[in-house]
């Protein structure tokens, strides 16, 4: 299995992934390197306005702060995996 599909992992009531939830850290690996690419093609799109999919200015700079984020921690997963 390459990939896993968003729409199946927890989230919290806020609809954001709830990586502590996620109990496997192969799969907590697997489900952030999904959103990240999610979330890039959501930056890129930012830069088209005329995608119908554009995202508004303001809402940019808190996606390229959870991508800082998300990034950091990957790092971190993967570095406990390599550990093992």
């Amino acid at each position: 299995m390459d990939r896993i599909h968003l729409a199946q992992v927890p989230r919290n009531s806020r609809g954001q992934i709830s990586y502590s939830s996620i109990p496997s850290m192969v799969v907590r690996v697997m489900v952030a390197e999904e959103e990240l690419l999610v979330l890039q093609r959501r930056v890129k799109r930012h830069h088209d306005v005329r995608d119908r999919l554009h995202i508004p200015e303001e809402e940019l700079a808190g996606l390229e702060e959870h991508i800082m984020e998300l990034e950091a921690n990957l790092l971190e997963w993967r570095a406990l995996l390599a550990e093992v």
